[in-house]
């Protein structure tokens, strides 16, 4: 009898078990990043199912490579397979948009996204007119584009770690936000430091700095380390020579490190441009190299040339060379150098560092640049 009980036992747990297993089969069909050697930036609309995929101009159409991050066991091909195709690389230059199907690991969903591949170079001048979105919150870029050059460009900011708190109940409650009031009457940018909540104070996060930037947000490492979660720049094919612009400030009552009051320290905004060197072990800057990589070539930046000001107040900063490093034209001219642009409403925010309710206004950014090298100051 006891017998026929173990083995009864043993048939339910191997049944439960084959159960178990097959529910475990994951049922989610999507993209949820994309990354490769070509790769600058990315934009996915989970709603439209579209990507919007940024490569430097230097990069070769017909041969992008893509690396997609995609739920557990699920699978995607192209929906039209194209000469030139191969593992983890495909054919923009024949057909563009393309479209990709994503199929689930139980097979039984499908998911079929439609990406735009936009081979361009950054934009020159930042007028912050446009929000390609505006929910759950405010997403910029600028299109300076003309018959010759194509210069199209999303901004990306911190909003999507601040989301995670559930601190936002309307787009304009996010840290950055697109408002009225811009130096000649239009749009600009409003950056302000905010409190994270609960949530913040459970993860040691406490502020999130209002931030703008050329780059891109991975927002599956904010919690895990916030300062390499921020990518900071952009291929530039340019000699940098200054970042002008136009800004407001206000510092918080409060300075606060680690969630306790500073007595006695003011908050300070931040805006640089900085210019740098890629290898095969630099890709991009992160909010913990940003200003001290050893590949970092120009920086244009003065912490105190940002007094407070309740008008706004022209900003020109020149771009310095750095680390005794001068622009290699050769270089230049593939695309090797980035270029990173930075905002923030607490200059020492990412290290949860500053003031709630600072606030940083900007408009009208224009990088100065020239094609000759000789009007670069170390070349």
């Amino acid at each position: 009898m006891k017998l026929k009980k173990l083995f009864a036992g043993m048939i339910l747990c191997l049944a439960v078990a084959s159960c178990i297993q097959d529910e475990a089969q994951n049922v989610e069909a999507a993209i949820d990043g994309c990354s490769g050697n070509h790769i600058q930036q990315y934009l996915i609309d989970r709603n439209d199912f579209t990507i919007q995929l940024y490569v430097s101009k230097a990069a070769d159409p017909s041969q992008i490579n893509i690396n997609f991050d995609l739920p557990t066991g699920a699978s995607i091909q192209p929906v039209r397979q194209l000469t030139g195709d191969e593992a983890n690389v495909y054919n923009f230059d024949d057909e563009n948009p393309r479209e990709f199907k994503v199929t689930s690991e139980d097979g039984a969903f499908s998911a079929t996204y439609t990406i735009k591949l936009w081979q361009t170079e950054m934009p020159l001048v930042y007028d912050f007119e446009t929000l390609s979105s505006d929910a759950p919150y405010h997403k910029f870029y600028e299109d300076q584009s003309s018959e010759n050059v194509i210069r199209r460009l999303e901004l990306a900011s911190g909003n999507p770690g601040f989301e995670l708190t559930k601190m936002a109940k309307t787009p304009e409650d996010y840290p950055t936000v697109r408002a009225n009031g811009g130096v000649d009457g239009g749009k600009c940018v409003k950056l302000t430091t905010k409190d994270t909540g609960s949530f913040g104070s459970m993860v040691k996060m406490y502020i999130a700095a209002g931030n703008l930037f050329i780059g891109s947000f991975e927002v599956g490492q904010a919690l895990n380390n916030a300062m390499k979660a921020t990518r900071f720049g952009f291929p530039f094919f340019y000699y940098p020579l200054k970042l002008k612009g136009w800004y407001k400030y206000k510092a918080g009552a409060n300075f606060s490190s680690k969630g306790e009051i500073i007595e006695g320290r003011k908050d300070k905004c931040d805006i640089y441009g900085v210019l740098y060197e890629t290898d095969d072990n630099v890709q991009f800057l992160d909010g913990s190299t940003s200003l001290t990589s050893p590949n970092i070539v120009a920086l244009a930046q003065n912490l105190d040339a940002l007094p407070e000001t309740d008008n706004w107040k022209e900003f020109s900063f020149k771009f310095e060379p750095q680390n005794g490093k001068s622009i290699d034209p050769n270089k230049l001219m593939k695309g090797i150098y980035k270029l990173g642009i930075v905002f923030s409403s607490s200059a020492d925010g990412a290290k949860f560092e500053g003031a709630v309710g600072s606030t940083l206004y900007i408009d009208k950014v224009v990088i100065e640049h020239t094609s000759n090298p000789s009007e670069y100051p170390a070349n």
